[in-house]
């Protein structure tokens, strides 16, 4: 598989949000971000120490604009940042809105393919950093 140049976070992965504001040793080397959407839908999954997000790329019922950022990442050890991911979630290339504000960029995003567990809640507005806000929940931090 061609790794694209791009990575688009939806969640804990993002700036501001995990440890540190989102200081992740793994994603050294990530370039600047932006914001962008997907469409898809959008869940939060419970995990031990707080919540991270599943992203499911579908046109049914729940679907909507997903939040997120997308990052230069041609300097970044992808396989720590699919070791970090895990097997419930798959790196795919999908196409982005918002880059450079001229349409879509191909980037890899990490999408979840195994079931949903007990407990995970549809996240309507799409934005997992606003869900946390409203809900009071803790983001998930490794």
């Amino acid at each position: 598989m061609i790794r694209s140049q791009h990575l688009f976070f939806y969640g804990v992965l993002q700036e501001g949000l995990g440890p540190d504001g989102g200081d992740w040793p793994f994603l050294r080397g990530l370039g600047l971000g932006a914001p962008a959407t997907v469409q898809g839908a959008l869940y939060a999954i419970p995990a031990g120490s707080g919540w991270h997000p599943a992203l499911i790329l579908t046109q049914a019922r729940y679907s909507t604009i997903i939040h997120g950022t997308i990052y230069d990442a041609s300097e970044v050890d992808i396989a720590a940042v699919d070791a970090f991911e895990g097997a419930d979630y798959a790196r795919q290339s999908i196409s982005v809105d918002g880059w450079d504000g001229y349409g879509e960029t191909q980037a890899d995003a990490y999408i979840w393919t195994a079931d949903l567990p007990p407990g995970a809640e549809v996240i309507a507005s799409g934005n997992f950093a606003e869900w946390l806000k409203e809900t009071g929940r803790d983001c998930y931090s490794g």
